[in-house]
């Protein structure tokens, strides 16, 4: 290969036909992956083998080329011609130096790629069937520290008004609970193929902690609260955590009308009163798109839950506008994602395992450790 090159822009050209080569087999493990359980094992395997080849041929290359450019230099007959062959070189050196370092994360991509094909037959149940009492004991722990916290950034009080409407004051779920819900109808959202944008609403959020909390699985976390001091006690928390993709705003649950702009909804029995309660579910319901994920973690929507046209997936996840054998359906293909929650990123440029990572990652794959891909 080296004896093509005979300067810069011959280095240029072969940077190229690696770059494609490898792209071309990029897209091809990429289309594996994304069947999950259907995925051709063999054809995977075949594919990372030729990805090893490309990078072991690559390594050589540059190698070569270095000492290419080293004898040139040698051979010049004084500074000023070595500078302008370092000149000469430059724009080669820099890009085919660059494409190295994205092949230096080879190792992390086959890693992501081999977890996949090792769990593409595995089913990973959305809740734990048993807690171990390590978990359990070290869960309260967390829960009594973030109850504190809790009250610490929303010490206000239920207002007469929203008490003779109806409403509870602000009572939070459990934090190792909530963040179980979250995780089930996350991935349920994943198995769906809503990855951009996933819009969640918190309905009856008191001070916002759990719209921040949100932040980590959604695309976009917002909350809705009839009392105008928790949603003032909200934006301020919002505010502070400089949390740009999520807002509160004032709004009665009953009379509300956008809930079909969301995928995932929550709500943690935020009327006191049972008729009106049944009322809010009734409007959320209907106003929602088929398939939207309702997260309801109280025992009276367990009890209504079919009686409103919702089909259960697992624990407190449940499925507007769905059958139950359909929710079964949608649980089995959830069961198949990966447990991944990714982390949200600044946006980067984008390399040539942008494809292959996007793709694990809505899977609910993601690398062992984040680290920049460029």
């Amino acid at each position: 290969m080296l004896d093509r090159v005979k300067g810069p822009h011959d280095a240029l050209a072969e940077l190229q036909v690696f770059r494609e080569t490898l792209r071309t087999h990029v897209a091809e493990v990429t289309k594996e992956i994304v069947l999950r359980d259907k995925m051709n094992q063999k054809a995977v395997e075949t594919l990372c083998a030729r990805i090893d080849l490309v990078v072991r041929d690559y390594s050589g290359f540059l190698r070569r080329l270095n000492t290419l450019r080293g004898a040139e230099e040698a051979e010049a007959q004084d500074r000023d011609a070595v500078v302008d062959l370092r000149r000469e070189w430059g724009i080669a050196h820099a890009r085919t130096n660059l494409f190295q370092v994205e092949l230096n994360q080879w190792s992390l991509m086959k890693a992501l790629v081999a977890k996949q094909v090792a769990s593409r037959k595995k089913r990973v149940p959305l809740y734990e069937a048993r807690p171990s009492g390590l978990g359990v004991a070290q869960s309260s722990a967390s829960d009594d520290v973030f109850d504190w916290v809790h009250a610490i950034l929303n010490p206000e009080s239920q207002s007469d008004d929203a008490f003779q409407s109806g409403c509870f004051p602000d009572i939070a779920l459990p934090n190792s609970r909530f963040h179980e819900h979250l995780h089930a109808g996350y991935r349920v959202v994943l198995a769906q193929g809503r990855t951009q944008p996933m819009r969640f609403l918190d309905v009856g959020c008191g001070g916002g902690l759990k719209v921040l909390s949100a932040r980590r699985y959604f695309t976009r976390s917002e909350g809705l609260d009839y009392q105008d001091s928790y949603v003032d006690t909200a934006r301020s928390l919002l505010e502070r955590a400089k949390a740009d993709d999520a807002k509160a705003f004032q709004a009665d649950a009953l009379t509300f009308d956008g809930y079909g702009d969301y995928d995932v909804i929550y709500f943690y029995r935020p009327i006191r009163d049972d008729q009106k309660l049944v009322e809010m579910e009734q409007r959320i319901v209907e106003l929602v798109r088929p398939g939207t994920v309702l997260i309801a973690p109280y025992v009276g929507f367990e009890a209504r839950f079919a009686g409103l046209g919702c089909g259960r997936v697992a624990g407190s996840v449940y499925l507007a506008k769905t059958s139950q054998k359909d929710a079964d359906r949608w649980r089995r293909k959830a069961e198949q994602t990966g447990v991944a929650v990714v982390h949200a990123e600044d946006e980067r440029v984008a390399t040539i395992w942008t494809p292959l990572l996007e793709a694990s990652r809505n899977s609910g794959y993601d690398v062992e450790r984040f680290k920049p891909l460029i």
